[in-house]
C-alpha cells in the first residue's frame, strides 16, 4: 500500500495529534508509527492513557535488527491496537523511542524500518515530529509515497515553514502541505500560492475536541459527528485518494 510521513517546521502545529486523528479516521487498515526523534510518548500517555507501558516499539525493533532478526518478525508484537472512534476503523500503533538515548542508536536502522513498513499489509502513517536543523533521515523522505508538512496558517507558523520547506522539498519531490486551521488568518489558496506547494488536506483547529486525542480526555457524545472529526475524515479520504491516484498514474502496485 502506501507510506505517508508527517512532519513540521516547529511552532507546535499538532503533528502527533493530527497523525493520530488521521489514523482513527483512515478509510482502510492503517498503521501509525511514532518516529519522532524528540520522544515524548504522547500517544501512549494521552489517547492510550498509559495502558500499554510495556511496549517499547522502535527500541524492540532496533534490538531485533541488532540481533540479526528481521524487524518484520518483531513488528506485530510491538503494535498496539488503537481504540476505534468509528465503526470499521482498524488502526494499529507502534510506539516510539522510550528514551532519547535510543534515537542516535537507531541511525543505521532507518532503511530497514522503511522497508519493513513498505511491506506491511496496509497504509502506514509515520509521525516524524519536527524536521530539525539536520532534516529528516533520508530513508524517511526517500521511502515515503508522500511527505506532509503540517502547519498552522499564522504568520509565525508560515515564517518557520519557509525556513525548512525548501530542504524538505529537495529531499522529496512528493512533498505537500497539510493545514491545521485554514483561514486563521491565511487560507488554502494564499498558502499554496506563496509556497508553490500543493495543499493536500486541511484539518480544523479545535483544541477542545483535539484534546480527546492529545490528552485522552473522555470522548463526548457524537464526537465522530463533530466538525473536527469530520475534517479528519475528509482529510484522510483526500490523502488516501491522492495516494491511489498517484499509484494508478505510475502503474505501481505495492
Amino acid at each position: 500500500m502506501a507510506t505517508v510521513v508527517l512532519t513540521s517546521a516547529g511552532n507546535a502545529p499538532g503533528v502527533t495529534t493530527t497523525a493520530l486523528g488521521l489514523a482513527l479516521a483512515w478509510p482502510r487498515p492503517v498503521l501509525l508509527v511514532d518516529a519522532d526523534r524528540n520522544p515524548t510518548q504522547a500517544v501512549l500517555a494521552g489517547y492510550l492513557r498509559g495502558e500499554h507501558p510495556g511496549h517499547s516499539g522502535l527500541a524492540r525493533l532496533l534490538q531485533a535488527s541488532r540481533e540479526g532478526r528481521p524487524m518484520a518478525a518483531a513488528l506485530a508484537g510491538e503494535t498496539v491496537e488503537l481504540p476505534a472512534l468509528v465503526a470499521g476503523n482498524r488502526a494499529g500503533f507502534v510506539p516510539g523511542f522510550p528514551h532519547p538515548g535510543v534515537v542516535g542508536l537507531f541511525a543505521s536502522a532507518w532503511p530497514e524500518l522503511m522497508s519493513t513498513l513498505a511491506a506491511w499489509d496496509g497504509d502506514v502513517l509515520i509521525d516524524a515530529g519536527r524536521i530539525g536543523v539536520d532534516g529528516l533521515p533520508l530513508s524517511l523522505t526517500h521511502g515515503a509515497d508522500l511527505v506532509l508538512a503540517v502547519t498552522r496558517t499564522s504568520l509565525v507558523a508560515l515564517a518557520g515553514l519557509r525556513l525548512y520547506l525548501p530542504g524538505l522539498a529537495e529531499a522529496s519531490d512528493r512533498t505537500a502541505l497539510l493545514l491545521v486551521g485554514s483561514g486563521m488568518p491565511y487560507g488554502r489558496a494564499e498558502v499554496q500560492e506563496q509556497f508553490a506547494t500543493t495543499v493536500a488536506a486541511e484539518v480544523a483547529h479545535a483544541p477542545a475536541q483535539a484534546a480527546v486525542l492529545s490528552d485522552g480526555t473522555g470522548v463526548p457524545r457524537r464526537f465522530a459527528e463533530s466538525g473536527y472529526f469530520r475534517s479528519l475524515r475528509t482529510a484522510s479520504a483526500s490523502i488516501a485518494g491522492r495516494l491511489d491516484a498517484t499509484r494508478e498514474l505510475i502503474g505501481a502496485r505495492r
